[in-house]
């Protein structure tokens, strides 16, 4: 009997021996075949990114980065962040500044850097899910990307994507040295001192990190100097920006943009990855049928870097409480939660299949073959409708310029102010464009860059004295109504495509 059990675990032993060594050769075509898929998807996002970019008008936070970036020099852009120019910090400005004067000023030159540095941030997350599992998981972690928010955002020309690319390199450094020495400390400082230099709400990359070392303190033992020097680092940056922060705090009342909620919170989560409950279905129902009879096995540990990207699920609710105070609770300032939560998914796959044989092999190519076939089918059709997401009548109110000249039209008055300097940016007659208010909430940006641009604004009391040569353009019904009681006749000219009135 024993003979007998020696003998059978022997064969099993030569056999699991013998599988060990004919998957080798197909663990290295895996992996070569990582690389060549991750670089192709690194160039169609770029390439994409940059059509996108090339054929999307300017919507109004690019107008203002346009604007902002263009000031005479670096120190009228400082002064004008300090009379609460823009809710971004002024060092992005300062770097986009020679970067738009390279690309001579157009919509293409001011995404450029955005869509480089998403596709940066994209490499950098695959290369950590690589190092933590293998080059086929961190592939996922790349597809993973995909499928979120990130590619609409990634090519804005706005600071989200090198907020993003920032959020993916501390994580890189962070998990690239688990002995906490000196050098990847200070290193970690240093970025998310940058990170606070490109969006304000990039305090919140600590969040995960501290939470971590949270759950793994014992008395005794000394804080973790990779943490120390990331709160060092943007405690520096605060301090350098403590001017802009706090015109911003000073101009930006409590209305002026998304109030924090509880239910914009629930959303949340589903907005970083619109598609997740739809694609986690279809995995489920894959796995399923991959794994049946698939005998149990037991489960290694959940490693460090795996433990730390489920952690950045707490951003959200972090950034809620920090709402509170900065009033403002948008889905593009949480882009950081994708780095952590993309390697986190590709890690927990890994451990429960990627060291598997038969077929447990082809549950995580499964998984990639759905995550990457659906990212890259949005991206195409996002390619082919360029202005999908947002729509802005731009176009159809410079389109309509001459025909109000004809009509003895010499002032185009809009009440929208997103409308106005998106009109402003792209007629051919920018002085003829009047921004009419009612009150003085939320006009300090335009007219801190009236400062440095030709603008004109107007009260009731200028609309009513110019009403014979004024057209009234995309107005609500507040304005509508308070033009008539002001005594001013008031006449459709037309309704589509856009809403125009004649005063008279």
């Amino acid at each position: 009997m024993s003979a007998s059990i020696t003998n059978v675990l022997s064969r099993r032993a030569a056999r699991e021996e013998s599988l060990s060594s004919a998957s080798q050769p197909t663990a290295d075509k895996v992996t070569a075949w990582s690389y060549v898929a991750v670089a192709a998807l690194a160039v169609f996002y770029l390439g994409t990114s940059l059509y996108i970019a090339a054929h999307r008008p300017l919507w109004i936070d690019e107008v203002l980065t346009a604007m902002t970036t263009r000031l005479p020099g670096y120190a009228a852009i400082w002064r004008a962040f300090a009379r609460g120019a823009d809710g971004l910090p002024p060092t992005y400005f300062m770097l986009m500044r020679p970067l738009d004067a390279l690309f001579r000023h157009g919509e293409f030159g001011l995404r450029v850097p955005s869509a480089l540095a998403m596709t940066a941030g994209m490499l950098l997350t695959f290369d950590c899910a690589r190092r933590l599992s293998d080059a086929l998981h961190g592939l996922i972690a790349f597809a993973v990307l995909t499928c979120s928010f990130l590619p609409y955002y990634g090519h804005e020309a706005r600071s989200y994507a090198f907020y993003f690319l920032l959020a993916a390199l501390a994580l890189w450094i962070w998990t690239c040295d688990q002995k906490n020495s000196w050098p990847t400390a200070i290193s970690f400082g240093l970025v998310m001192l940058l990170a606070l230099t490109m969006h304000y709400y990039a305090v919140l990359c600590l969040v995960p990190y501290a939470v971590f070392e949270l759950a793994n303190w014992k008395p005794g033992r000394l804080p973790s100097r990779k943490l120390a020097a990331g709160v060092i680092g943007v405690l520096c940056a605060i301090a350098m920006l403590r001017t802009a922060i706090e015109a911003g705090r000073r101009f930006y009342p409590a209305n002026y943009l998304t109030h924090p909620s509880l239910d914009i919170l629930r959303t949340t989560f589903a907005d970083l990855f619109p598609d997740a409950l739809l694609l986690m279905g279809i995995i489920m129902v894959w796995i399923a049928w991959v794994a049946r009879n698939r005998a149990p096995r037991p489960l290694p540990a959940m490693e460090a870097g795996e433990r730390l990207g489920w952690f950045f699920f707490l951003i959200p609710a972090a950034g809620y409480l920090l709402a509170q105070i900065a009033h403002a609770f948008q889905l593009r300032y949480l882009i950081a939660t994708l780095p952590g939560i993309a390697v986190a998914f590709a890690c927990c796959l890994w451990r429960h299949f990627g060291r598997g044989r038969g077929r447990a092999r082809y549950i995580s190519l499964g998984v990639l073959l759905i995550l990457a076939t659906w990212g890259v089918a949005k991206q195409l059709y996002a390619t082919r409708h360029p202005e999908s997401g947002y729509y802005s009548p731009v176009r159809e109110i410079n389109s309509m310029e001459a025909a109000w000249v004809a009509e003895g039209k010499q002032y185009f008055v809009v009440s929208n102010p997103s409308r106005y300097l998106e009109a402003l940016y792209y007629s051919r007659r920018p002085g003829q464009y009047v921004y009419f208010f009612l009150d003085d909430a939320g006009q300090h940006e335009m007219r801190t860059l009236g400062l440095y641009y030709p603008m004109h604004f107007w009260t009731l009391e200028d609309l009513k004295q110019h009403a014979p040569q004024t057209a009234l353009i995309v107005p609500d019904s507040r304005i509508v109504a308070a033009t008539r009681q002001a005594g001013m006749r008031v006449e459709t000219r037309s309704s589509a495509p856009i809403s125009v009135y004649y005063l008279h």
